[in-house]
């Protein structure tokens, strides 16, 4: 439907009338209100006259607000709010969020200092897509990171005792809220917040900022976890927070004071544990957590009869979801939720943890389920609903343990999946612990994707692989380069891959695990016996060309620097190996002459003669099945060959290439790249075929 005379008239007049003409303003955006009402598909047409106002608002708050009075500023300022209304109200995400927050402190504000990071790494627009209905399925690997915090002065609970948050660190461990001893998976800064301390009625204390979640109980309620805000703000005195006592279940005390105690630096941490919680202060229980509820919150608003689902693996995850989904719905203070919508919800069920929005319909606007519920009957994702599956995976142990990944997958798949109505959508939000885990087996089965489902996997590592810097580098309370890799420091490297590199990898199937490899720091004082190196070619496509060089001595390989590239522009691929061997004044070579090798080792020989260098060149092609022979050499590879430490390998190098292809390559699964441990392998062939024929030599000579 076109526009009509009078909406072409004053879309005519807006587009050269003068800014600051505020009725004219108020005009357009009611016609535009009207014309979304009435007519949908104008809505791109509209929202660019909506971004108009915003970057001609913008321009003149910071280019010319000198020359404005107060009035005209307020002016503008409501003009830009509108038109970011207008464009919340009609399902652009992105105002949405900003909008959702406007009345919020800067400091207390969850997406503004993030929007540009997730507009940057295409999580706001694969959402987008989502809700314009040009996908079915989202699959979203981050790092976690985005926890709540607690001041760096407070204690938290180790096998050792008491320890100061700011002294934890990854690989440390902490009691978990069963008693149990878990490992200190990663720790975020959280930057300067407000401090309270909780005091019990028993006495006990801890501290931690506005924004912290604590499990909770009250009387009337049940169990329930809440932020410490939301404490605040209504009495307080009637919850009660676990207090952990060694060798018993926690026992619930009542909370008798919070007080703000002053502004500090906070940290939070992410523990291995299924519910992650952990112990701090007295004993007292608290726990971190991510956030999915914005962008529900929107869907509930947009589409106010439809019924969604979240599902994670704990029933803790689940209530502290249903807690926050709730409040950003009925807390007017906080958030602009009722504003957008001119929606409010219409009835709730904190035990069943349900709520509706709108009118009544037999399954509820949220719902919220865990692993091993029964919910045969009692739960369903409508059309243009959405199933919203958080974590499913609460451990290490979990990960590592393929039969409960199984019963993970079936769990999922029959128990979460299977209430969803067609039409229904999808989105899993997980951090990736195995090839095996949901989203790796959905990888799977959309690999070739003939199903005719439309669906993308977002996975985004700590460091961006392009421009060598951090993807999570916040406005406030960032994640940094340095960070991260300081982080990686103190972690195993597979771990580090799962949680920070989104690489998962199946180690019970790792042919070569880290310490089982050899490391070196240094080189022997001596000169080298001998300086070789072997290559595995390509001819296209996306396999990489190897060339590893070998410092001998006596019986042990020193692998000293490599080509390990996958670049289909091979004359700067054959420049670079040609450089290496140089460099290194390397002795002898082996190429293997499969996949155009023989083309190839022709071109390094000529290019090496063309720079006078003598070089021992010979060709070989590989015979026997490439996983047996990767197989079959890798026990030579762990005790011949020394590979440089990990603090001396550069980010982004071909030797960090080669170790990580190298670490990843598993005997159980498939393997996106396996040219460096075949490489390696066919070295270990190649040096005892030269040490045969040495000794067969030797022998002549004596006969």
């Amino acid at each position: 439907m076109g526009l009509n005379a009078e909406e072409e008239q004053l879309n005519d007049y807006f587009n050269s009338h003068n800014l600051l003409d505020i009725e004219t303003n108020k005009q357009y955006l009611t016609y535009a209100y009207n014309t979304l009402e009435r007519d949908y598909e104008n809505r791109n047409f509209i929202f660019d006259k909506s971004q108009k106002i915003k970057r001609d608002v913008d321009f003149m708050l910071n280019n010319r607000i000198d020359k404005l009075s107060n009035l005209e500023i307020n002016n503008l300022a409501f003009m830009y709010w509108q038109a970011m209304l207008l464009e919340a109200r009609n399902k652009q995400l992105d105002s949405y969020l900003l909008y959702l927050e406007k009345n919020r402190l800067p400091k207390d504000k969850f997406y503004v200092p993030r929007s540009n990071c997730f507009n940057r790494i295409g999580l706001i627009q694969a959402l987008q897509d989502m809700l314009d209905d040009k996908l079915d399925l989202l699959t979203i690997s981050l790092p976690p990171g985005t926890g709540k915090a607690q001041p760096l002065y407070s204690n938290v609970l180790t096998p050792k005792g008491y320890v100061k948050m700011g002294d934890l660190k990854a690989g440390d461990k902490v009691i978990a809220a069963d008693g149990s001893s878990a490992k200190v998976l990663g720790v975020f800064p959280q930057g300067v917040k407000d401090v309270y301390e909780i005091c019990l009625v028993d006495g006990s204390k801890c501290q931690a900022s506005g924004s912290h979640l604590f499990k909770v109980y009250s009387k009337k309620k049940g169990y329930a976890i809440k932020t410490l805000n939301f404490l605040l703000r209504g009495d307080f005195r009637k919850y009660y927070i676990p207090v952990y006592l060694k060798g018993k279940k926690p026992i619930y005390k009542q909370i008798r004071t919070i007080t703000r105690v002053s502004d500090c630096e906070c940290q939070c941490i992410y523990i291995d544990s299924p519910q992650h919680l952990y112990v701090t202060d007295d004993g007292i229980i608290t726990h971190n957590t991510t956030l999915e509820k914005f962008f529900l919150s929107g869907v509930i608003g947009w589409w106010p009869d439809c019924s969604n689902l979240f599902y994670s693996h704990s029933g803790d995850i689940t209530r502290m979801f249903y807690d926050g989904e709730l409040d950003i719905c009925t807390n007017a203070a906080e958030y602009t939720w009722s504003e957008i919508f001119r929606q409010q919800v219409t009835s709730t069920n904190a035990k069943m943890e349900q709520f509706n929005v709108g009118k009544y319909k037999p399954f509820q606007s949220v719902q919220c389920t865990s692993v091993g519920s029964n919910n045969a009957g009692k739960v369903r994702v409508s059309n243009k609903g959405y199933l919203l599956v958080d974590d499913l995976i609460g451990s290490i142990e979990q990960a590592l343990n393929i039969n409960i990944l199984d019963k993970l997958w079936n769990s999922y798949s029959v128990d979460a999946r299977q209430r969803m109505l067609d039409g229904a959508k999808e989105i899993i939000i997980a951090t990736r612990w195995s090839v095996h885990d949901p989203i790796g087996r959905l990888q799977r089965l959309y690999e070739n994707n003939n199903t005719g489902k439309r669906v993308r996997f977002i996975a985004v590592p700590d460091i961006d692989p392009e421009t060598d810097e951090s993807n999570f580098n916040f406005t406030v309370n960032g994640l940094s380069k340095e960070f991260f890799e300081s982080q990686a420091l103190v972690m195993d490297e597979i771990s580090y891959k799962c949680l920070y590199k989104q690489k998962p990898v199946e180690r019970e199937g790792l042919l070569y695990r880290e310490d089982e490899l050899r490391y070196y720091t240094d080189l022997p004082q001596q000169e080298p016996d001998a300086v070789i190196g072997v290559c595995d070619t390509k001819n296209t496509g996306s396999d990489y060309m190897v060339l590893p060089v070998f410092y001998r001595y006596g019986e042990d390989y020193y692998l000293v620097d490599c080509v390990c590239d996958n670049s289909t522009d091979f004359n700067v691929l054959y420049a670079r190996m040609v450089d290496l061997i140089v460099e290194h004044n390397v002795q002898a070579i082996e190429f293997e002459s499969n996949q155009g090798g023989r083309a190839i080792t022709t071109t390094i020989r000529n290019m090496l003669a063309e720079r006078n260098f003598i070089c021992n060149i010979t060709e070989k092609p590989t015979e026997t099945n490439k996983e047996a022979r990767i197989i079959a050499n890798s026990y030579h590879v762990k005790q011949k060959i020394l590979f440089k430490e990990k603090g001396l390998i550069p980010a982004k190098s071909d030797y960090a290439t080669l170790m990580d292809q190298l670490k990843s390559y598993t005997q159980l699964g498939k393997n996106k790249h396996d040219d460096v441990p075949d490489c390696l392998a066919n070295f270990i062939l190649y040096t005892n075929r030269k040490v045969n024929r040495r000794q067969s030599h030797i022998s002549k000579h004596i006969l």
